[in-house]
Order: C-alpha cells, then sequence, then structure tokens
C-alpha cells in the first residue's frame, strides 16, 4: 500500500519534530530555527492541501484576468507589440497547461510587457499598467491574506 500525500507529509513532520529537532545541540540555533520553521511550513502545508487545486485555479484565473485587461488596455511600439503578442500567447496557452505552468507562463508575460512598456510603451500606457496591476495585486492580496490567517501570519 502507498502511503498517502499527507501521511507522507506526517511522517516528515515527525521525523523533523522527534529525531532532527532533539538531537541538534544547543549552539545550534539557527538550525533549531529553520528546522523549527519547516515544520511549520509543512503543518500549513498539510492542512491547506485539500484546498490546493482550488486556490490555485482561482489565482490562475485572476492573473488571466488581469493579463486579459493589459491586452485591452495597453499599446505602445514594437517591443510592447511583441510582449502583448507573447501575453496574449500565454493566456491562450493556460488552457491546455498544468495550472501552475499557465500561471508561471501568464505572470513571466506580464512581467515581460511592463519591461516592454517602459521601453516604449505609449503616451499613459505605464499608467494604465500600473493602475491595473495595482488594483488587481490588492484584490490578489485580501485573498491571500485569507487563505494564510488560520495561521496566524496576518490579523485582517
Amino acid at each position: 500500500m502507498r502511503p498517502t500525500f499527507d501521511e507522507r507529509l506526517a511522517s516528515i513532520i515527525r521525523a523533523l519534530s522527534e529525531v532532527v529537532l532533539p538531537h541538534l545541540p544547543p549552539e545550534a540555533s539557527l538550525a533549531q530555527e529553520q528546522v523549527q520553521l519547516s515544520i511549520g511550513h509543512l503543518q500549513i502545508m498539510r492542512a491547506q492541501l485539500d484546498q490546493l487545486h482550488d486556490y490555485e485555479r482561482e489565482e490562475l484565473a485572476d492573473y488571466t484576468a488581469l493579463a486579459s485587461a493589459l491586452c485591452d488596455a495597453v499599446t505602445g511600439g514594437t517591443q510592447t507589440q511583441a510582449a502583448l503578442a507573447a501575453l496574449a500567447q500565454a493566456i491562450s496557452d493556460g488552457a491546455t497547461q498544468p495550472v501552475r505552468a499557465a500561471r508561471k507562463a501568464v505572470n513571466e508575460a506580464v512581467d515581460a510587457l511592463v519591461r516592454a512598456c517602459v521601453a516604449d510603451g505609449a503616451p499613459g500606457a505605464r499608467e494604465t499598467l500600473t493602475r491595473l496591476i495595482l488594483t488587481q495585486e490588492h484584490e490578489r492580496i485580501q485573498k491571500d491574506r485569507k487563505w494564510f490567517a488560520p495561521f496566524g501570519f496576518d490579523t485582517l
């Protein structure tokens, strides 16, 4: 029988907590801190495991919406036009890619558009781009805060 993902995480947490951490010397405070931090992250990952797929899909949808809004609102010279074409392609390809790969591709294409817009964006393009990105990121941050709130990272 193959152990589940949850069981594997629990086993790692137990090994770090019961074997590794107690055997670190007292003067290894940085190592102790890092093991405790690793245990905490693993516990969070374990608690979020069942919701992870939906969270990542929502994140991709948010970034794809931003990318589409940028494609509709930003214009410019040769570099900006090439970056917009690459962004549109990343959006299109996202429908057939795994969620994480699609999100990474869209985010990298948005980053390339920002750089291109700085180089040869049309008048007002940088302001439009900044406004759209900041608006979307504000909304995304609120979702991320809720995602981590149960673990005491943020008081919302």
